[in-house]
């Protein structure tokens, strides 16, 4: 009876720091948003994040001018509008795990959705037609790295991150005006 309450307590442990929330990402200004997706673990504790990688045809993850698109876990990420088709993990704690992995790897649905949140977007907005850049966010929830804020205002344009929880459950936003 010992051991299937420690099960129990295990299994809520992990649960609870499931990938909880679909993130849902509208650019609704007149530039790219180029620059560094991340993930990692809720109350910024140290284990595996990632970070996604370039999506075609940029060099760098890209949120088009005007385009919009939603990812429901980081394991089905190659699917979306803007597919996310590799992420790169980074495991201070364990660097074996360290590496490129296709999104549906089974290390990216096993471990990585069970364990990791989205944490936010570093990003430059850039013209699409003359690669000038304007303004610069590092937009996310401060409660998985310190280094974001929830929302921010540039010369040009603003970035909002919040999540809104309905019956169905939490979906978190990233909005660029």
């Amino acid at each position: 009876m010992k051991k299937i309450s420690l099960l129990i307590s295990a299994l809520a442990g992990v649960l609870s720091f499931a990938q909880t929330s679909p993130l849902v990402i509208q650019n609704y200004s007149a530039y790219n948003a180029e620059g560094r997706m991340r993930t990692g673990l809720p109350g910024g504790a140290s284990g595996p994040y990632m970070y996604a990688a370039p999506n075609l045809p940029y060099g760098t993850y890209t949120v088009p001018a005007g385009a919009s698109t939603q990812y429901n876990t980081f394991s089905t990420s190659g699917t979306a509008l803007l597919p996310i088709t590799t992420w790169y993990v980074t495991d201070p704690t364990n660097p074996a795990n360290n590496g490129a992995y296709a999104y549906n790897h089974p290390f990216i649905s096993s471990v990585m959705n069970v364990t990791n949140v989205w944490a936010g977007f570093h990003f430059f907005l850039k013209d699409p037609v003359t690669g000038n850049g304007t303004d610069t966010y590092q937009i996310g929830d401060p409660t998985v790295d310190p280094w974001f804020t929830s929302s921010a205002t540039g010369t040009y344009s603003s970035a909002d991150w919040f999540t809104i929880t309905t019956p169905s459950g939490p979906t978190t936003y990233l909005q660029i005006f």
